[in-house]
């Protein structure tokens, strides 16, 4: 019986052991991720929240910093268990996110004179050779992360379906990858939602038109949908 209760003290203490050893890894690599964006960025980081797992080798965490304290950064480090690290992260999509929204806006309002342009950073890492001075330019034309936009625009605003061909053209121009939601909606309602209630207004099949526009390199996609 005491032997038993030995191996079984033992077996406990080997978990808390593992367990110990496993936290004090996570916490050490979070500090290397904080360590990696205060030299890339020259500014000081904090840990925000956990994301995603580290189960596929990948380990991933949300940081924040001064220069956008309400806003979140992906930090993504890829074999971050063996010495030769891969990290990435999403800083330049938080950087120019109202320069994206203007972008499209500009675009959106040269074909169909005034839209509402609803995007948000894609939590997805960017390619690793961007750098704190890369310009909006060549943000737009990494591939690596396709932007994520919805586009608003008054029913009576709609001409043609070469109208989405022309939107599509004026942001492809940037060289970027993107999935373009376009959504037309009655005049009276026009204004009226923001991002996550129009998403709802197209789940619910509630609008006159819209296209889906995919763009990847070369291959461009419109998909209309009219209820």
């Amino acid at each position: 019986m005491k032997i038993i209760v030995i191996g079984f003290v033992l077996i406990i203490s080997s978990f808390f052991i593992i367990l110990l050893m496993g936290c004090c890894n996570m916490k050490n690599i979070n500090d290397v991720a904080l360590a990696y964006m205060e030299k890339k960025y020259g500014e000081k980081f904090e840990y925000g929240a956990p994301y995603g797992n580290s189960m596929s080798g990948t380990h991933q965490l949300l940081v924040k910093c001064a220069t956008f304290p309400d806003r979140y950064i992906l930090v993504k480090i890829e074999n971050y268990r063996h010495r030769k690290k891969i990290f990435l992260d999403n800083y330049l999509a938080v950087k120019y996110r109202e320069d994206t929204i203007e972008f499209i806006s500009d675009c959106a309002n040269q074909v169909f004179e005034e839209s509402n342009v609803f995007y948000n950073v894609s939590n997805g890492a960017l390619s690793p050779d961007l750098s704190l001075t890369a310009t909006f330019s060549e943000f737009l034309a990494d591939t690596r992360v396709p932007l994520h936009i919805l586009v608003e625009v008054k029913a009576s605003n709609f001409i043609s379906e070469e109208q989405a061909q022309n939107l599509t053209e004026l942001v492809a121009a940037s060289g970027a990858n993107f999935f373009l939601t376009l959504i037309f909606v009655d005049d009276k309602e026009y204004g009226t939602f923001n991002r996550d209630t129009l998403y709802k207004h197209v789940e619910l099949n509630k609008f006159g038109r819209g296209a889906f526009v995919s763009k990847f390199g070369d291959d461009i996609e419109i998909r209309w949908i009219v209820r």
